[in-house]
């Protein structure tokens, strides 16, 4: 009875997360996208975890399968050695690195789970849930097209929708591992009214798809379903595409109706899709540059540390100051090039392999690679060897996911979005349901009950320290609404109820660069640089960290210390125009003029257009009595800004007093 009763709350968990994650989502948080899905992830994992270890002990045995775990266990093991090579680098940014290796140790933990408590005939129930749940998605993104929306979180351009995930790309992402296995559900031997609702089903995601101008997805997509065409031909000949050939041709009319509808403007077109896809194939377009300088930068990464990578989670903390490196090749060999980037901090290469690569080094990348190489091989095998038509069409199916996953891995990063991990490794775990699984036979003489207890009160805990992160999360969104009306006093209570709350690591970063801007707003300088200082310890290269202790330093006359932190920008973003103005103001107000116009200029050579730069640089012109430069600047001014009184009023002063000779 006891075992039964486990048994059934297990079920019920597992369907909680299945059906869940993809719809939560909050308002007022932060990251409304990410954040929600993320903590009912967690809390429900660990509820779940508990019941299971519960199980474990009653039943005194546990599964793991034949051959998928012993990839799965050594991806587990070197992502905690390079955790532990983060902490080596950098023992302050623990929080960063943790928050990372957490998502793919629950992962691993759902998985574990799911194949010890299920089997063969769970399957169906599991992708019932999964294709509910996302009916839903698909649904409401579909009234968001058409202006029907209770969200509206960020805008991402005309027509491009996130339903409940919350960004374009993500939404796509998700439908794009899906599709295969729609497909494959469709050329099942289903009844005809569940074929048709999954067809209908999978109309609708293919339009969302298109209109979310997700490219890594629409790779992703096209690449799994040419995937599928040839390995239906290899298991069954032309016989099967005859036979559903119908099917093939209205896909195949869609898709086409689709791309041409949303190529020229009409009334259900509200962003061509031409542009986009013109943009992703010019290689000196923004959108490929700026891949390509975080490409470099992560291979950069690797080149330095090839072993072990820079630790999980470490790109972001490495970033600007491998982005430098490759800045200044760049602006040696590819000048033009390097006019379009600037270094700065990124959470993602853009790239799953080479921010594998970048943060676990080259052992990393090989079992990564191992992990998929291993799913794909074995679900190939498995669906030639399967006799029943129903299981071997969703063997095909999750290996033409995993297909879209990672061609989508190339440009995008699916590995690190929470939703989208889960949903794979949801279809590992059904991959794995098909394998001979070994039974691990545990010796326990001992009472159960404290160990019980202890994990009833581990699990209140846990679950209590992710809705506080939760609670973080919100009070930043909170927080910077109250910084921006000028109520600063209240703003640096929300940051700080935040900051003992028990944030994530990339939230802590953002938190105690907010908590010093406050501190600076309301004049407690002490308090401000503490704050800086301590992103600082996190992030040595946070460059507005830098940035922020200069302007504190500068604004009370510690101007040593503030050239030194401008300084640290430059070194770091040489891009960076407001420490360049700075600095070239700093220089001014000591009378070196001549360090003062060479900052102004290089500013100038980024934004030509700033009116107040180029008005200081005709004041430095002007202190070294370069009238008639001077004068030129004033008047190029006025072709930026016309209506600029400063220029104008001495333009008049520099005539009445005779000091131009230009004729």
């Amino acid at each position: 009875m006891q075992q039964k009763f486990i048994d059934k709350f297990l079920n019920l968990i597992i369907c909680c997360i299945i059906f869940l994650i993809p719809l939560a989502f909050f308002l007022p948080c932060h990251e409304s996208f990410e954040m929600p899905k993320s903590t009912v992830f967690y809390v429900f994992t660990f509820f779940f975890l508990t019941f299971f270890i519960i199980k474990i002990l009653i039943s005194k045995k546990f599964f793991v399968s034949a051959s998928f775990s012993i990839p799965v266990f050594a991806l587990l093991f070197i992502f905690s050695l390079s955790f532990i090579k983060s902490i080596i680098i950098n023992k302050y940014a623990s929080s960063i690195n943790w928050q990372f290796l957490k998502l793919i140790l629950f992962n691993i933990i759902l998985y574990l789970i799911i194949i010890n408590i299920f089997n063969r005939k769970d399957i169906i129930k599991f992708i019932c849930f999964l294709i509910f749940s996302h009916f839903i998605v698909v649904f409401y993104g579909i009234l968001q097209y058409f202006g029907i929306d209770f969200i509206r979180w960020i805008s991402f351009g005309e027509g491009r929708v996130y339903s409940t995930m919350g960004n374009p790309d993500y939404m796509a992402a998700q439908f794009s591992i899906l599709i295969p296995l729609i497909i494959t559900l469709i050329l099942s031997p289903l009844k005809n009214k569940y074929r048709y609702m999954l067809f209908a089903f999978l109309i609708l995601m293919l339009f969302l798809i298109i209109v979310s101008h997700g490219r890594g997805a629409w790779l992703g997509f096209l690449g799994s379903l040419f995937y599928m065409f040839i390995m239906y031909a290899f298991l069954y000949g032309k016989q099967f595409f005859i036979r559903y050939k119908l099917f093939f041709v209205l896909i195949f009319a869609f898709i086409v109706f689709l791309i041409l509808i949303f190529s020229f403007p009409n009334p259900l077109n509200k962003n061509p899709i031409t542009n986009r896809i013109k943009d992703g194939l010019k290689l000196t377009s923004d959108s490929v540059v700026i891949r390509l300088f975080y490409w470099e930068s992560a291979l950069q990464m690797a080149k330095d540390n090839p072993l072990s990578g820079v630790g999980v989670g470490g790109f972001s903390l490495n970033t600007p100051f491998y982005q430098k490196k490759v800045y200044d090749r760049w602006l040696k060999k590819y000048p033009s090039l390097a006019q379009r980037v600037a270094p700065h901090v990124e959470l993602y290469t853009h790239n799953d392999f080479l921010q594998t690569l970048a943060e676990t080094g080259f052992s990393g990348l090989g079992i990564y690679l191992w992990l998929f190489f291993t799913i794909l091989i074995i679900s190939i095998y498995k669906a030639i060897k399967e006799e029943y038509f129903l299981y071997k069409s969703i063997l095909l199916g999750i290996t033409g996911a995993v297909i879209a996953f990672l061609i989508n891995g190339f440009l995008n990063f699916p590995w690190r979005v929470v939703p989208t991990l889960i949903l794979l490794w949801i279809l590992f775990s059904i991959f794995s349901i098909f394998e001979n699984k070994k039974i691990i036979n545990l010796k326990i003489n001992f009472n159960p009950k404290p160990i019980i207890l202890l994990l009833f009160a581990m699990c209140l805990v846990f679950s209590v320290s992710q809705l506080n992160s939760f609670f973080a999360n919100i009070c930043i969104k909170t927080g910077q609404s109250l910084f921006a009306n000028g109520r600063y006093e209240e703003a640096r209570q929300y940051f700080e109820k935040a900051l003992s709350a028990n944030p994530r690591g990339t939230d802590k970063i953002e938190l105690v660069l907010y908590a010093g801007n406050a501190y600076n707003s309301l004049n407690q300088i002490d308090k401000a640089i503490f704050y800086y200082n301590e992103g600082l310890k996190m992030f040595p290269n946070f460059i507005e960290a830098h940035y922020n202790i200069g302007n504190v330093y500068m604004n009370n006359n510690m101007i040593e210390k503030a050239v030194e932190e401008y300084e640290k920008v430059l070194a770091l973003n040489p891009k960076f125009i407001n420490a360049m103005n700075n600095l070239a103001n700093i220089y001014f107000a000591k009378n070196e003029f001549e360090k003062a116009m060479l900052m102004y200029k290089k500013a100038l050579e980024i934004k030509p257009d700033n009116p107040d730069t180029r008005f200081n640089l005709s004041a430095s012109y002007f202190r070294l009595k370069q009238y008639d430069r001077a004068y030129l600047e004033l008047k190029k001014i006025l072709e930026y800004a016309p209506d600029y009184q400063l220029a104008k009023e001495w333009i008049e002063k520099m005539n009445a007093l005779g000091l131009v000779k230009l004729k």
